[in-house]
């Protein structure tokens, strides 16, 4: 009985990642199954209906289920990455779409693969650190890596079928193609790096501050911090139109913005919410609700007079794989008044840290009505 774990964010690593791997288990074993699973259920059916003691299991978008499953087994892994603007123009090739939910699924890949990251049998292949490198060397170490091993005649004819032409040694190095002119096998292949034409500069602005952070931390380290744009909200007044420019207070109290539907690795989380008030509000109170699987944390902001004001939310993530819903309300009707811009910084909080500003413990809902929010003042849930 052989079980091989392949998972990847959608992409050109992935694709040639897998297909290599299919390609080596055609030479290692008399016969094998290749599954693509996202639940534990899958892995089930899957199991169950398999022909072949050889299985291979690929996955893009593991749920918790299927993570905690994999984490408890010794099987080991391979992680296929890459830059995750590239991944998000492959989408926009291979589906021949350009919208904002390419981004989305990228997000969601990222951190449903994060869930993984303690697993101590895990190696990532990363395209950015393997384009030049000849394929003959990945091959080698994604054998080394699942503890499989190929002659040399099997080596050379896995070679041919990822595009080295005219080869009978593998010793004929020379030939070996890179792993980027190995790639090309790919209809939808497009350089690493490469100026999408396909997809639109707003929509690269948002993947740069939506998935870009999380390049080279996929598996290794924290990100930083990373900024969901207004541009990535939606309208409520307008039937889910994207938030573009300045967005509206006339009217009864009701939902200004929602969305993005982006997702977090599993963890703690500090939202900062920044808002841009140009007319005076008069007292008006905003609430902002931040939900996932239920409604994570809830806050209500006065802010006072005009300018840039700031508001901060802690939250866990328990489930990468459901997106993140944040509204942000008025909770009173205006006769006048705009806000000229919103955003949200998120940025994982460290609990191994003894002195971190930030609340561990997270309430749900924090009345802030007495409270008046100064500019750049940041209040935090209680």
């Amino acid at each position: 009985m052989t079980l091989l774990v392949a998972l990847g964010m959608p992409g050109i690593m992935s694709f040639w990642g897998n297909f290599a791997l299919s390609v080596i288990a055609s030479e290692v074993f008399d016969d094998h199954c290749m599954f693509h699973v996202e639940t534990l259920e899958d892995i089930q059916n899957a199991w169950k209906s398999r022909t072949s003691e050889n299985v291979i299991i690929t996955s893009h978008y593991l749920d918790a289920g299927l993570s905690a499953f994999l984490l408890k087994t010794n099987a080991p892994y391979v992680v296929f990455s890459e830059n995750a603007v590239d991944s998000v123009s492959y989408l926009a090739r291979q589906l021949a779409r350009e919208d904002i939910g390419l981004i989305r699924s990228v997000s969601a890949s990222i951190a449903c693969i994060s869930q993984v990251r303690a697993h101590p049998f895990l190696i990532n292949l990363d395209r950015e650190k393997l384009g030049a490198v000849p394929i003959h060397r990945i091959i080698a170490q994604i054998c080394r890596q699942l503890r499989i091993s190929l002659t040399s005649s099997a080596m050379v004819r896995c070679l041919k079928q990822l595009g080295m032409d005219n080869v009978d040694s593998a010793t004929q190095v020379d030939q070996i193609p890179t792993l980027e002119k190995s790639a090309q096998i790919n209809p939808f292949y497009a350089a690493p790096g490469a100026n999408p034409t396909n997809v639109s500069e707003n929509l690269l602005e948002i993947a740069r501050s939506v998935v870009q952070p999380f390049d080279g931390k996929l598996i290794k380290d924290r990100v930083s911090s990373l900024i969901w744009p207004q541009e990535s909200f939606l309208l409520a007044d307008k039937g889910g139109e994207p938030s573009e420019g300045e967005i509206e207070l006339v009217g009864r109290a009701r939902c200004l913005v929602y969305g993005p539907y982006f997702h977090l690795p599993s963890g703690e989380w500090n939202a900062k919410f920044s808002l841009g008030i140009e007319h005076n509000v008069y007292g008006q109170i905003f609430t902002i609700e931040v939900h996932s699987d239920g409604l994570l944390s809830k806050i209500r902001v006065k802010p006072s007079g005009t300018g840039s004001f700031a508001a901060e939310a802690a939250f866990h993530i328990d489930s990468p794989k459901t997106p993140i819903e944040i509204r942000l309300f008025t909770d009173s009707g205006s006769i006048e008044g705009s806000i000229a811009y919103w955003s949200v910084e998120l940025s994982p909080i460290d609990l191994s840290t003894p002195d971190s500003e930030h609340a561990t413990d997270v309430a749900l809902e924090h009345d802030q009505d007495a409270i008046a929010t100064s500019k750049e003042t940041v209040n935090y849930p209680e």
